[in-house]
């Protein structure tokens, strides 16, 4: 079985009913988000938001003062040349992703960022001599978010197996599982 199929046979998993969040909200109330490559999503709405990757990387942002959150999962660093500008590249994805945030009211100053992905789980993504795809994602992640000025709180990157990523939007928890272990 691939990582792929095992990460869909997790994510089918029941919700565990008794779960309790910070906020009160039981887990099974919870909107789920589930982030295919190339999406983001972002809202004062609680909700849980699930990502498997493997070279892609996800950005998870929190605000506490707030208590609102959101994540992006993306494929490719940065668009090479002209195009539509898609959230598929990282540094047109943490951009709009910090647009929705700062529509609900955050301001960088307030954020905390997780990291998570850019595994080298296929060779074929490689990049020749410049490095590998998952090596690259996560160097944008990195340098946009200093830019920015948000701490990386949690970085879980790298390596050679894919990544579940559960994140809380209302309390900013993430659980992130390897793949295949």
């Amino acid at each position: 079985m691939n990582y792929l199929n095992e990460a869909m046979k997790n994510l089918a998993e029941p919700v565990n009913r008794a779960t309790l969040a910070v906020s009160g909200a039981a887990e099974s109330e919870l909107k789920q988000v589930y982030l295919h490559p190339g999406d983001l999503y972002a809202s004062p709405e609680p909700a849980k938001v699930m990502i498997i990757l493997g070279s892609c990387v996800a950005v998870c942002l929190y605000n506490p003062r707030l208590a609102i959150g959101g994540a992006t999962h993306f494929l490719l660093p940065t668009l090479e040349g002209e195009g539509n500008l898609s959230p598929r590249y990282g540094n047109v994805a943490i951009e709009r992703l910090l647009q929705e945030l700062r529509l609900a009211g955050s301001k960088n100053k307030d954020l905390h960022a997780e990291l998570y992905g850019g595994a080298s789980v296929l060779q074929a993504f490689s990049s020749g001599a410049n490095g590998l795809i998952g090596e690259k994602n996560v160097r944008l992640a990195v340098e946009t978010l200093s830019r920015e000025a948000i701490p990386i709180m949690r970085r879980d990157t790298g390596g050679s197996k894919g990544r579940k990523i559960n994140m809380r939007t209302d309390t900013g928890a993430i659980t992130c599982k390897l793949i295949g272990s």
